[in-house]
């Protein structure tokens, strides 16, 4: 009632739509800052590179079992960082809806504890502090629509480098990948020649071309999904940097429109990556 109330004043104003135009922006943006399943692939990619090697290969496995302990801080780190951008754009859509923001206190607390771990460094850290600091403040002092302006104008700069380092893990993936590609292509290319070498083992050859087949689908999919999520963590951004240049003048129509299409692009993008 209170929610429709509002609307009703501030449609005669003509404010309501700029409110509901970044309630929607926050949620579907909380959605796709918080799918998590390609960092975690990104994470576990030299233990499946490792998959792909012979057993007498040895320095080769030692070098991606170091690499491997090497990612898990950084898997860890974009843990942190998937939560706090997921946290603060549902904050904005809570906002949006002169909500009180619900889970947001639980941020700063998880950026302490992976700070103590050695998980974030000085430098990142910083806005991930400070995106905890400003959703806490939000919990504790009842933010509501009226706060959205201070919301967005605080949480520009921080939540911008998340999302830069969110798309830079991202674009590392997808090198990376086509390494891990070529890696598994060499693998079992190599075990399918030895086994069809005089028709001595042609079941096993067969199976080692399925699973070169499969894993290729697989790349596939991967190297489908990975510029989509980057275009949508990308478009995020443009569209909170939108809102941050235009935060003195929320009812812009071109803003609004401009908000609207970056929002259609985002969830385009998102589903299109869940589809996958």
């Amino acid at each position: 009632m209170r929610l429709f109330t509002l609307c009703v004043l501030a449609a005669l104003l003509g404010g309501c739509a700029n409110l509901q135009a970044v309630r929607e922006f926050g949620q579907i943006s909380s959605l796709s800052a918080g799918y998590t399943r390609l960092s975690d692939d990104y994470a576990r990619s030299p233990l499946i590179n490792k998959s792909y090697t012979l057993e007498a290969e040895t320095q080769q496995r030692a070098v991606l079992d170091a690499e491997y302990q090497q990612r898990l801080p950084q898997a860890a780190q974009l843990q942190v960082y998937h939560k706090v951008v997921s946290t603060y754009m549902a904050t904005l859509a809570e906002l949006a809806g002169d909500d009180i923001p619900t889970g947001a206190e639980e941020v700063d607390g998880l950026v302490d504890a992976a700070a103590k771990a050695n998980y974030l460094d000085a430098a990142s850290v910083a806005p991930a502090r400070a995106i905890g600091k400003l959703l806490t403040d939000a919990t504790l002092n009842g933010y509501r629509h009226r706060e959205l302006k201070k919301v967005i104008a605080d949480g520009n700069a921080p939540i911008q480098a998340l999302l830069a380092s969110l798309v830079q893990s991202m674009q590392e993936f997808d090198a990376s990948l086509k390494i891990e590609r070529a890696r598994a292509n060499r693998y079992y290319r190599s075990l399918h020649a030895r086994a069809r070498e005089n028709n001595r083992e042609p079941v096993a050859a067969e199976q080692a071309w399925a699973s070169l087949n499969a894993a290729n689908a697989l790349f596939d999919e991967r190297e489908r999904a990975i510029p989509l999520y980057i275009e949508s963590l990308k478009r995020i951004g443009i569209a909170h940097q939108a809102l941050y240049d235009g935060r003195d003048d929320i009812d812009n129509h071109q803003l609004l429109a401009d908000l609207k299409r970056y929002t259609k692009q985002i969830r385009s993008a998102y589903y299109a990556v869940r589809a996958l």
